[in-house]
This record gives C-alpha cells, structure tokens and sequence, in this order.
C-alpha cells in the first residue's frame, strides 16, 4: 500500500515537472519496502484529483465528514499543499466558506468535484514553515518549550530517530537523556509520551504534564479490577 502511494506521488509529482524530476518508481521502489503499523487509507482516485488541482490551482468541493461526526459537510477549498503525516494524507488548503486555512483529512472526502474557478496560492506559504512546530499532523497556535526524559532503557532508540526540527538531546547521568523539543501544541506530545510507558517522563511544561497525568489516570480507569 505505502508502496503503491509513493510511486503514485512521484509520477504526479514527475509529470508536473518534466524537466526538474527524473525519478521511476517502478524501477526504484521494487527494490525498498515499507511497514507502518495504522497506515492510512488513500483512494488513489480521490488523490488524482486532488493532484489535478494542485497542479492547476483551481478549487475543490467535497462532502466531508469530520472525525466523530454523524452528518457530512460540504466544503469549498483552494488546495495548497498534500502532505503526508503520521502515515495519513491530509489536504491542506483555504477553506472559502470559513474563510481559514484548514485540513483535511483525505480517507474523510466524498463527492469531490475538481472546478475550473482558479486561484493564486499565497507566494508566503510553505510546508515547511506550515507544519514547523508541528509533532505530528496538529497545527496548534501555541508556543511550549517541551522537555522530556527518557531512560537508559530507551535512550538509543530515541536517539536513532530525528524527532523534530527544533530537538535537542543531553544526554543524563545515569544513562538517560533530556530531550528538548518546540512546538505549537502538547496534545500529540503527550499521547506520543504516554506511548512510551515508564520509559518517559515529561518534565516541562507544566500544562504537558497535567495533560499526560490526566491521560494516565484515564487509562488506569479502563484496567481496574
């Protein structure tokens, strides 16, 4: 599947521009696997049109149902930007009707419908910078200096993997590490430290330890005797 999505993404990403790309996934890919434990679910004909109309900047409208929700909504979107976080492709785009920019979800579209009514994406916007202080796929509009520590246990492991843009690692002691991070939300930092079990401890900020307290005791209430 992941596999079939990426081969997918470069020939969009080739066709769009010729002379700047030369990539054959069929070829290059045949030679690498990948397995992601929670993939999402992407239908390739949801995705060519998406990429038709990024492609051309021209708006999308869809039906679309929010996570939770019982009743679909109808929306109208510029589409900025595809991305793929945390194994699920969300569209990033202006939504006309709310006037913000917005995302969604794309295993969540229905009815998509690719207009002819043409737009100009802001010169200032970049994923980079969209998604900078991001830990995962949440965009959030705070500022926290996260500072989380892990045992001796876990210490290489989290050291194999680059994280974030902003980490920093030091390493502790008796083993363990402090590692640093700054994002714009705390709510998939602290499901990513609970994940860790007594691995990790969130040290800063105080509302990220509340929030992973909170997470604790609401798990320790499903296993009660």
């Amino acid at each position: 599947m992941y596999h079939d999505q990426l081969a997918h993404a470069f020939e969009k990403l080739s066709a769009g521009l010729r002379e700047k790309v030369s990539f054959t996934p069929t070829q290059s890919l045949q030679s690498v696997s990948f397995h992601h434990v929670g993939l999402g679910k992407a239908d390739m004909k949801v995705f060519d049109k998406l990429s038709h109309a990024l492609h051309e900047s021209v708006e999308v409208e869809f039906s679309y149902l929010k996570a939770g929700a019982t009743k679909v909504e109808q929306r109208r979107v510029q589409p900025y930007h595809l991305a793929n976080r945390e194994n699920f492709w969300y569209l990033v785009g202006h939504d006309l009707d709310r006037g913000a920019l917005r995302h969604f979800a794309v295993a969540r579209m229905q009815s998509i419908a690719v207009t002819t009514q043409k737009f100009e994406r802001p010169p200032d916007f970049s994923p980079e910078k969209h998604f900078g202080k991001s830990f995962g796929a949440f965009v959030g509009t705070g500022d926290f200096k996260v500072a989380i520590r892990f045992n001796a246990d876990a210490a290489h492991r989290v050291k194999e993997r680059f994280w974030h843009e902003s980490q920093e690692i030091r390493d502790l002691r008796d083993g363990g590490i402090e590692l640093k991070l700054q994002v714009n939300d705390l709510e998939e930092i602290a499901r990513w430290v609970v994940s860790w079990g007594d691995e990790a401890r969130a040290m800063a900020p105080k509302e990220l330890v509340v929030q992973v307290r909170g997470l604790i005791t609401r798990l320790t209430k499903h296993y009660r005797g």
